[in-house]
């Protein structure tokens, strides 16, 4: 059976909001800089809930902005492809970006990635500086759809680890899935729950409860009956 996790959004503020839920940005290779995508997004009445389930279901995605990324831009899906994380003893999925008649695509080669990362190869088929082209880390959201949950706009002929991490933030916001956020912001105003390291790690299960004061406190469970 796959790991399954779990987290409750609970909104207890004393009016109706719209949530939106983000994915701490994995480690990319390379040096350029992450940019944090809503993966989520839900209108919850007040004493209103809703659940994100997610695994480790990790995939390798490539996509366009209509202008440079920043905060506010949304980002063109192009093409995703489910990935393997190495391991000690197995390369995890290696793929290789192409650029076909303006559209990022991708396909699986043969795997280098190292352990805990897979990789995204990108060739020479695109004008530098980059402003255009995006690859990254993208999960399965609330409708069923593969999104985005962070990017970079590489450069020419890099082979870029991707790294992910089982850490996510909750947020008011009225953002729409894909927009490009602000990490400083959400970082600082949202809820961070995070299997991977802290009290949550080892935990499968979270409850993320926003107060009348707005300020989120968060708990960890081992499992969705517990």
């Amino acid at each position: 059976m796959s790991t399954s996790y779990t987290i409750s959004v609970e909104n207890e503020r004393g009016e109706n909001t719209n949530y939106a839920v983000f994915m701490e940005p994995p480690e990319f290779t390379g040096g350029q800089q992450p940019w944090m995508n809503v993966w989520y997004t839900s209108f919850v009445p007040n004493h209103g809930n809703f659940e994100i389930r997610t695994g480790m279901d990790f995939y390798a995605w490539v996509g366009t902005v209509p202008t440079a990324p920043a905060p506010g831009v949304i980002v063109n899906s192009g093409m995703t492809l489910l990935a393997r994380l190495g391991t000690d003893g197995e390369p995890g999925s290696t793929f290789e970006k192409k650029i076909i008649q303006s559209f990022p695509t991708i396909n699986e080669i043969t795997p280098t990635a190292v352990p805990g990362a897979f990789e995204i190869k990108t060739g020479s088929d695109f004008n530098v500086p980059n402003n255009t082209y995006l690859l990254g880390l993208a999960k399965v959201n609330n409708r069923g759809q593969v999104s985005p949950v962070a990017s970079i706009a590489p450069r020419n002929n890099m082979n870029v680890q991707v790294i992910p991490k089982m850490k996510f933030f909750i947020s008011e916001s009225q953002q729409v899935p894909g927009e490009i956020v602000d990490y400083h912001s959400v970082t600082r105003e949202g809820a961070a729950v995070d299997f991977s390291e802290g009290e949550g790690k080892g935990k499968f299960f979270a409850r993320a409860v926003q107060g009348s004061d707005g300020r989120f406190e968060v708990t960890y469970y081992d499992g969705y009956n517990d």
